[in-house]
């Protein structure tokens, strides 16, 4: 009787189009929540500096999922790769809206979070806001920004040393009453503003206008908790308890975030690096051409020159 009943349900399932074992699958692969975490510049593949919010979130709700954005994280250094600045953010603001845009359509009801530190913090904004980046040479486009749909999912934002920031925005947290080296126009306030949290200090280089690179590394330890106590207002407390399910194709695990990304879901790889360097040995529009730690070009082509934005990063326009 029972196997008559069994064999009933799957030939209607099956003239419907569905299979009971994809459709059983699917329910236990998709977690209550996933974290994406985008490292800083030149941070080694994983999650760089974003892992200690990760882990954060990750330890408070049994059973969420998160996978490291894999992208460029480059500033034109040899050590990863070579790319530019500009071509990396804009590699990643489109890598961030891609990630995103599918985990939706695979987990629709899923809750989204996504922590970017640094340059992870700035391709972050870029996907979460829209709207153009002028200084990378970034114009908002469907490529670059998460759709409607899956922005409603997106639960919590955090950008930790975003060069985005501009003081005055209503998200903000920290001491910088300046803005970063990317940063939003004076008073801009982003349409999902309620989602983010933005933390910079003062002596901050990179997000702020400060000449302390040791700041811009201590916003996990300095806000992590701070950053935990915002997302527990925005994500379903229960956290959810979800299957751990392997496919042949992919294996989802629940297992802590560390910056190698071992025991994690990693679901896309970067286009391969490029630069924005002429012939001539200069930096195109928007090129980085100088800053502390620079090997690149110095100088940038006709007829844009070069500009000492901080210490660390002077930009060609």
């Amino acid at each position: 009787m029972h196997a008559t009943l069994a064999a009933a349900a799957a030939l209607l399932l099956a003239h419907c189009g569905a299979s009971p074992l994809a459709a059983l699958e699917s329910r236990q692969s998709c977690p209550s929540i996933h974290i994406f975490g985008a490292r800083e510049t030149t941070a080694s593949p994983g999650y760089g500096s974003s892992s200690t919010v990760v882990n954060l979130i990750l330890n408070a709700y049994p059973g969420s999922t998160a996978e490291a954005v894999s992208y460029p994280a480059c500033g034109g250094q040899s050590s990863c790769g070579g790319a530019s600045y500009s071509s990396s953010a804009s590699q990643g603001t489109q890598i961030v809206a891609q990630l995103v845009n599918s985990y939706y359509a695979k987990c629709p009801s899923t809750q989204l979070v996504i922590v970017g530190y640094s340059q992870g913090g700035e391709i972050t904004d870029n996907a979460v806001c829209g709207g153009n980046d002028t200084p990378q040479g970034i114009t908002s486009t469907s490529s670059n920004t998460i759709s409607s749909a899956a922005l409603a999912q997106v639960k919590v934002v955090i950008e930790m040393g975003s060069p985005r920031y501009v003081s005055g925005s209503s998200y903000n947290v920290g001491t910088c009453k300046a803005q970063g080296f990317s940063a939003r126009p004076s008073g801009y306030n982003c349409p999902s503003a309620s989602k983010i949290r933005s933390y910079c200090d003062s002596a901050d280089p990179y997000c702020c206008t400060g000449n302390d690179a040791n700041v811009h590394q201590g916003y996990g330890s300095e806000y992590g908790q701070d950053a935990l106590a915002f997302a527990k207002t925005k994500l379903n407390q229960s956290g959810g308890s979800t299957t751990t399910t392997t496919r042949a194709a992919s294996t989802t695990t629940t297992r802590a975030a560390t910056s190698s990304a071992v025991g994690t879901t990693a679901t896309s790889s970067a286009p391969a690096a490029t630069t924005t360097g002429s012939s001539s040995g200069g930096s195109a529009q928007w090129g980085q051409c100088g800053g502390s730690g620079w090997s690149g070009p110095t100088t940038c082509v006709s007829p844009y020159t070069c500009h000492v934005l901080n210490p660390y990063y002077s930009q060609c326009y």
